[in-house]
C-alpha cells in the first residue's frame, strides 16, 4: 500500500499527462475538496486496492455532466487503461440499480452513463486485468436520514406515492365585492314635496312593502308613503325630515344581499384566456376558505384610466358575509392538464441548488433532486428524478431537511 498517495499526487499526475496527450486528467483534478474518510489517490478520487492492482475512482463534473473516471495502477504505477475491463454497479435507495461500463479514453477509463444526482449509493466495482478479477464494495451517502418509527410519528412524517395528477392553470385577479345590481332598487318619490318622517335607517333590513318615509306632496298637500319595492338591506340613504325632495332625487338604495357581484380587474394580457363559465375561486383574505363560483360576464369595453377590463362573477351570500366594497383575490381556472408524475407542493424542499423531495424506503429517507414542470396550488409536475409509484415524503419533509443538515452530509467523491 502507498505510504502517502497524496504526497506523490503531483509526480504521478505529471507521468500520466506525459503518457497521454488526450488525458482525462488534463487541467484541474476532479475534486478540490478536503480529504474525507476514505483513502484517496493522486486525482483525489477513492483509492481501491487488491494486491498489486489498484484503481482510483472519481466523479468528474467540471463543465460536463457528472461522469465516472477511473485510473488504474499496478505496483503503484499507472498502466494502460485499455488493458482493464471495468464495470460499476450502483444500488440506490428505492431499489434503483445503475450499471455503468467503461471504455478507455486517454489516461483513464470513462463511464458510459451520467452519474445522476444524488451521488448516494452502495457501489460494487468489478475490474478484470491480466486474467484476474478484482472486486470492491463501498458506500457513499448524501443527505440520507434514518428515523425510528417513533421519531417518524413525532415528526409528522407522511409518505405518499408519486403519480398522475391534474395540474390546473390559473390566472390570479384582484377586485372588489359589489351589490348585485339585478337585485338593487333606487327609491325616489313619485311627487315632489316635504319629508314629514323617515322610518328606515342605513343598514336596516326591510321587507317588501315596509314603510321607508312619509312625504307631503307639494301639489296636493296630501301625505303619501314611500315603501320598499323589494326585501333587502338599506345600503344608501339621502333624506331627513323637513327636507324638500324632488322626483329626481334618490332617497334610498335597497339591495338584496343574498347574492353579490365580484368585479375583477383583468389586464389585457390575460383577457383572451378568460371565458364565461370558467371556475373562479374567490378569497376574502380574512382566513376563511375560498368560495368557488363561475365567471358570469366579460366586459367588451376597457377602462381608459386603468387599461383593464372587467370580469364578473356572482356569489351566493346567504350569511351576508361578503360585504360590498371590500377587496378580494380570485383565481380563474383557465386550463387543466393531466401529467403522469406529480408530487404534493408541500413536499418540496430547497437543498443546495436543487428542488428536492425525500424518497422513502422503510425508515430511511434521502433527498432526491427533481426537474419540475407545471404546478398549481396542490401539485407540481415531475419531469425527471422520480417515477410513478415511487414513495416520497408528502408531509414533514422540513424535519428531514433539518436532520440532513445536522448529519454533515457532503457532496464529496
Amino acid at each position: 500500500m502507498m505510504p502517502d498517495k497524496l504526497s506523490r499526487a503531483a509526480a504521478l499526475a505529471a507521468l500520466v499527462l506525459l503518457a497521454a496527450p488526450l488525458a482525462c486528467s488534463r487541467g484541474e483534478h476532479a475534486d478540490e475538496v478536503e480529504p474525507g474518510s476514505f483513502e484517496r489517490g493522486p486525482h483525489r478520487g477513492r483509492w481501491l486496492e487488491d494486491g498489486a492492482f489498484a484503481l482510483e475512482l472519481t466523479i468528474f463534473e467540471q463543465g460536463v455532466p457528472p461522469e465516472f473516471r477511473a485510473y488504474v495502477y499496478r505496483d503503484e504505477k499507472p498502466i494502460d487503461p485499455a488493458s482493464v475491463e471495468l464495470e460499476v454497479t450502483l444500488r440506490r435507495l428505492g431499489e434503483r440499480v445503475d450499471r455503468i461500463r467503461f471504455a478507455p479514453r486517454g489516461d483513464c477509463l470513462l463511464g458510459d452513463a451520467i452519474v445522476h444526482e444524488p451521488h448516494s449509493f452502495d457501489a460494487e466495482v468489478v475490474a478484470r486485468e491480466a486474467g484476474r478479477e478484482h472486486r470492491f464494495r463501498f458506500s457513499s451517502y448524501e443527505n440520507r436520514v434514518t428515523l425510528a418509527p417513533g421519531q417518524r410519528e413525532i415528526a409528522g412524517i407522511q409518505v405518499a406515492a408519486a403519480g398522475p395528477a391534474t395540474i390546473r392553470e390559473r390566472v390570479v385577479l384582484y377586485g372588489r365585492i359589489a351589490p348585485n345590481e339585478d337585485a338593487l332598487a333606487h327609491v325616489m318619490p313619485r311627487f315632489p314635496g316635504v319629508v314629514r318622517s323617515v322610518k328606515a335607517r342605513l343598514g336596516d333590513a326591510v321587507a317588501r312593502g315596509d314603510l321607508l318615509a312619509t312625504i307631503e306632496s307639494n301639489e296636493s298637500l296630501q301625505a303619501f308613503e314611500l315603501r320598499a319595492p323589494l326585501a333587502g338591506t338599506v345600503i344608501a340613504k339621502d333624506v331627513a325630515p323637513g327636507e324638500f325632495v324632488s322626483t329626481e332625487r334618490e332617497l334610498f338604495q335597497i339591495a338584496d344581499l343574498g347574492s353579490v357581484w365580484v368585479d375583477l380587474d383583468v389586464y389585457r394580457r390575460d383577457f383572451g384566456r378568460l371565458r364565461v363559465g370558467q371556475t373562479v375561486r374567490v378569497d376574502a383574505g380574512d382566513g376563511s376558505p375560498p368560495v368557488e363560483t363561475t365567471l358570469a360576464y366579460l366586459s367588451p369595453i376597457g377602462a381608459v384610466g386603468t387599461q383593464t377590463l372587467l370580469a364578473r362573477a356572482v356569489l351566493a351570500n346567504p350569511e351576508r358575509s361578503w360585504r360590498p366594497g371590500l377587496f378580494v383575490t380570485a383565481e380563474v381556472e383557465v386550463g387543466a392538464e393531466q401529467v403522469p408524475v406529480a408530487v404534493a407542493v408541500d413536499a418540496l424542499q430547497r437543498l443546495r441548488d436543487w428542488d428536492v423531495v425525500f424518497i422513502a424506503a422503510g425508515d430511511v429517507f434521502e433527498a432526491q433532486p427533481l426537474e419540475l414542470g407545471r404546478s398549481d396550488a396542490a401539485h407540481v409536475e415531475v419531469v425527471s428524478g422520480l417515477s410513478a409509484g415511487q414513495s416520497y415524503v408528502a408531509a414533514g419533509s422540513f424535519v428531514l431537511k433539518a436532520e440532513a443538515g445536522k448529519s454533515g452530509a457532503t457532496h464529496d467523491h
